[in-house]
């Protein structure tokens, strides 16, 4: 091979491998996680969420480097398409998972109990999400969504003999509504409607309340005797 050909085959080879780089370079910007994050977003625009979440997949299979999406984060987002597509209990155990494997204070703790939030009220199961926050046993969880907690009613003045009239106040937390009885039945929804301090002259009352959130659940009825003295 004469020196003219051995430098065009150098030529032609240093041509494909620039080539052959350059497609690599190409493949590999386009699947990072942020790249397929991207793409994900623009399937989930489209509608088509299940192929959003797949590509999130894809995305997990991805090695994590310092600056890339943490494994929690791409979960939450693949829980997003899942609930808009339908799949909500495959969401929500993927929101679980994200809050077993976080801290509190962490953004994607926050971000789960956000979705978590999300799927129950949208799927009605507030009884489920109540159970939740609640059994969280976190100050902080719990005072974010407390619209969603039942809280007991209590009695500011205690049971007992009183030698007056008594403007028994009863009170309660959260959003929703207080009812009463004062002749010992339980109370529902259709009882009298706390809206103020109760009047209890002379007389012996067996006085019950219950609070009902603004999502209908139910606390436990909560019961005091008080017998008012005529002096």
């Amino acid at each position: 091979m004469n020196k003219k050909m051995r430098r065009a085959v150098i030529l032609m080879t240093i041509a494909v491998l620039l080539v052959a780089g350059f497609f690599y370079y190409q493949y590999r910007q386009s699947n990072t996680r942020q790249a397929l994050l991207q793409k994900s977003m623009e399937l989930a625009r489209e509608g088509s969420y299940a192929d959003a979440a797949r590509t999130i997949d894809k995305a997990l299979t991805v090695k994590q480097s310092g600056t890339d999406l943490s494994d929690e984060a791409l979960y939450l987002k693949k829980s997003e398409y899942l609930q808009k597509s339908g799949d909500t209990e495959q969401a929500m155990s993927i929101v679980m998972l994200v809050i077993k494997n976080t801290q509190e204070g962490q953004k994607e703790f926050d971000d789960a109990w956000a979705r978590a939030v999300s799927i129950l009220s949208e799927e009605e199961e507030f009884d489920t999400l109540a159970s939740l926050l609640e059994g969280s046993g976190m100050e902080s969880v719990k005072s974010r969504y407390y619209n969603y907690l039942v809280y007991d009613p209590v009695f500011r003045d205690l049971p007992g003999v009183y030698h007056k009239e008594l403007l028994l106040i009863i009170e309660s937390q959260g959003v929703g509504s207080v009812f009463y009885t004062i002749d010992g039945s339980d109370p529902t929804e259709k009882s009298n409607l706390y809206t103020g301090g109760i009047l209890l002259r002379p007389g012996i009352f067996t006085v019950k309340t219950m609070f009902v959130n603004r999502y209908g659940l139910r606390s436990n009825i909560v019961t005091g005797t008080y017998q008012i003295l005529d002096d």
